[in-house]
């Protein structure tokens, strides 16, 4: 059984100017200690799709489908258990540190403060496993760290302070929203790099939101392409690279820098916007933009498939599938 179960999860907003349909029919699963890729551009439904589960969405949205954690129903937990599940459980990692973090509360405080809740270690127990964290994320000098205020730190180690702080309780699935905004590259890939390395090491789960399927490559089992608050394509992250079937997937592929470009090569941007979330989708909600659109594109809502390739659990939602690598 999958460490984590999503299965036709949908959340839509209720506005003064009608309904928001931010996320329809999105279905994955996460196994245990797997790593696993939400990908798509701002505006797919990524962040909502992780904030339903984390129980973050503002009153006006309404949840349909279904979550199951380790065999418990996430959106119908007990008071007493939904108390000490998420950031036990499952942990997050939002994508602005300086968001995350308390600029008034020295970083000690913010990271002791959880486990003094849902551990009920003293304050002594609480610190010695504070800098044991703050060593963990590779914070040089973590006992003088845990005196200091998040703006005496650079915006690398606020990052890594925020993952100490979601690892304090030894969640045994972790959500990374985005973690590397607003970070330069060579920070962006020592983050990406202590996350994946922390996973393999504490044997935990990762989902790893983002837009860029580069990212994802190397760092993740499957991944799950989002565009207009629907899944596009699903695949085990190999196989979506040998056999890239949705014209989105496609497209991403496109945008992606690669050194073997020669010099002066353009990247192909996706042309157009994304689609009007308050509309009700009728149709494949990328054929607008879509450089393989036919006239069944514009008339229904793909079914999703299965890719006939032997490959296992390779799907996708496109009635013009393009095989092949870009």
């Amino acid at each position: 059984m999958a460490l984590l179960e999503v299965r036709d999860l949908a959340v839509t907003f209720s506005t003064a100017n009608g309904p928001v349909y931010a996320v329809s029919d999105v279905s994955f699963s996460v196994e245990r200690g797997a790593a696993i890729g939400i990908v798509g551009e701002s505006g797919s439904g990524k962040s909502v799709t992780v904030k339903s589960l984390m129980n973050l969405l503002p009153s006006s949205a309404k949840i349909d489908g279904t979550a199951t954690y380790d065999g418990l129903d996430v959106f119908n937990l007990e008071p007493s258990r939904r108390k000490h599940f998420y950031g036990v459980d499952v942990a997050m990692v939002f994508q602005n540190p300086m968001t995350s973090l308390n600029p008034v509360k020295r970083i000690g405080e913010q990271l002791t403060e959880g486990m003094r809740f849902h551990r009920k270690l003293s304050r002594g127990d609480a610190t010695a496993r504070a800098v044991e964290l703050l060593d963990l994320v590779r914070i040089p000098d973590p006992a003088k760290r845990l005196r200091q205020y998040p703006h005496e730190l650079s915006g690398g180690m606020r990052q890594r302070v925020v993952i100490a702080m979601a690892l304090a309780n030894d969640p045994a699935l972790l959500i990374a929203d985005e973690p590397t905004t607003a970070l330069d590259v060579t920070v962006q890939r020592d983050i990406l790099d202590l996350l994946d390395g922390l996973r393999r090491d504490l044997d935990m789960a990762l989902v790893l939101i983002t837009h860029d399927l580069g990212v994802v490559r190397d760092r993740t089992d499957d991944i799950v392409v989002m565009y207009g608050g629907r899944v596009m394509e699903g695949a085990p992250t190999e196989d979506l690279f040998a056999n890239t079937v949705h014209p989105y997937t496609h497209a991403l592929r496109s945008s992606i820098p690669n050194m073997s470009m020669p010099r002066g090569t353009r990247l192909s941007p996706i042309p157009g916007s994304p689609p009007d979330l308050a509309i009700a989708p009728t149709s494949c909600p990328f054929a607008p933009r879509c450089t393989h659109v036919t006239d069944a594109c514009r008339t229904a809502l793909p079914a999703t498939k299965t890719l006939d390739s032997g490959a296992s659990g390779h799907t996708y939602a496109c009635v013009n599938p393009q095989l092949g690598e870009v």
